[in-house]
């Protein structure tokens, strides 16, 4: 674990240590705070209790609030996928309506134009 001299405990092994003096949470949840540093028969390196509590407390609530966050952010993405979603069948329902429209105008106009031929030619025929 760690070694001891003169009075002195230093540990073996350095823990990664995040800004707020407690341990990262890289998957490993056996350590939550780092192993203190005894000189003199005193801490350092380490925070009081009720600090490391509030520390604590606060990264728990942090932690809801992302959560709840991340929740929203997702009910509204789903939200505006289904919207869009709408939108194109919508759109795809549109576009076919007016391609059908265009086809039966295209028709007309050929069946006018072959009047207008037929037309012409019987009275060039005379």
């Amino acid at each position: 674990m760690g070694m001891v001299a003169a009075g002195v405990t230093v540990a073996t092994r350095s823990p990664a240590v995040s800004s707020d003096g407690l341990g990262k949470s890289n998957g490993e949840t056996t350590s939550v705070s780092p192993v203190p540093y005894v000189f003199n028969g005193n801490l350092r390196g380490r925070r009081c209790s009720g600090a490391v509590e509030k520390v604590v407390e606060r990264r728990q609530r942090r932690m809801i609030k992302n959560r709840e966050s991340a929740a929203k952010s997702r009910a509204r993405k789903q939200a505006y996928t289904t919207e869009l979603e709408t939108e194109v069948a919508k759109l795809k329902e549109e576009n076919q309506e007016l391609q059908k429209k265009q086809a039966e105008i295209m028709e007309m106009q050929k069946s006018q134009v072959l009047k207008v031929l037929q037309t012409m030619t019987m009275q060039l025929g005379r």
